[in-house]
């Protein structure tokens, strides 16, 4: 593979890194207006394991910071000469 090629995945890469981080950070500040507008502790709100209507929206959070740490693992491969390979899997 070429230095191009790879840095054409590296920028795919960071297109989605900048797309999961804006899609987390809508995700929790929704999930935030419907905590404080429910007057629901913090702690018991977030709480993955409690029958919570919000439960799935929380635990896609966890989801969408574990792919980001992925994707942060490769550009920062791509970083030390390594080719990025797509596809692989953040789970």
């Amino acid at each position: 593979m070429n230095v191009i090629d790879n840095d054409v995945r590296l920028l795919a890469v960071m297109r989605r890194y900048f797309s999961v981080k804006k899609e987390l950070a809508d995700l929790k500040s929704s999930l935030e207006e419907k905590r404080k507008a429910a007057g629901i502790a913090v702690g018991e709100f977030y709480h993955v394991c409690a029958e919570s209507e919000h439960a799935n929206d929380v635990s896609r959070t966890v989801r969408l910071r574990r792919e980001m740490d992925f994707l942060m693992s490769l550009a920062e491969s791509w970083a030390r000469g390594d080719i990025i390979n797509l596809d692989t899997s953040a789970n």
